[in-house]
């Protein structure tokens, strides 16, 4: 166990670390003139603080809701796609990022629960932490009228809109099959946020 919440760990933070320099690269500016490094660099503690809500937060959200319903599950890079966070911004110039997911135990470690509710309730961790934080980089934008929260807000509202398009394998395709009338709402309040903050 203590092999595999070391892992866990040590996966998230290449994921973490990955997406921060392929976001930076991809903020950095007009890549038909060439990369700005020093740009880059500069970004990256700012980008990282957003993927830590953003990308961590979001995966922590479904990790911790799938323990407290009797699941065994954690964090798990996926070092083949993973690549693709760096050579898309470096090539197109936008990210393409699938750096990994939570694998949650097909079996239950303890107690009886509903198969379907769960499924639910798990996928839509992760949406609705990126909603919260959105709202909250919302609230924090309108007091401060700072750009950085507003990069904050955009980033999660974007990030909970693309995981609840209904398609496999994205949080949404779980959340239409086990309730699609959450699914409208949630999606609904994402395409909102998204909206608001264009």
């Amino acid at each position: 166990m203590y092999e595999e919440r070391r892992q866990e760990l040590i996966d998230m933070a290449i994921s973490l670390l990955v997406l921060t320099l392929g976001f930076s690269i991809a903020l950095s500016g007009d890549m038909a003139r060439g990369l700005n490094w020093a740009r880059v660099l500069s970004l990256m503690p700012y980008v990282a603080f957003v993927l830590l809500f953003a990308f961590i937060g979001h995966e922590l959200a479904h990790r911790e809701v799938a323990k407290r319903l009797g699941y065994f599950a954690m964090y798990k890079a996926d070092y083949y796609l993973l690549p693709l966070a760096i050579i898309f911004p470096l090539l197109f110039g936008f990210v393409f990022a699938a750096p990994g997911s939570v694998v949650v135990s097909p079996y239950r470690l303890y107690r009886q629960g509903d198969e379907k509710r769960d499924m639910f309730f798990i996928a839509a961790a992760g949406p609705l932490a990126n909603i919260a934080f959105a709202i909250l980089g919302l609230a924090l934008l309108t007091a401060t009228q700072s750009y950085f929260w507003h990069f904050f807000a955009y980033i999660n509202a974007w990030l909970a809109l693309f995981n609840l398009l209904p398609l496999p394998p994205l949080d949404g395709n779980k959340v239409i099959r086990s309730n699609p009338v959450m699914w409208v709402l949630m999606f609904a309040i994402a395409a909102v946020l998204v909206w608001r903050l264009w």
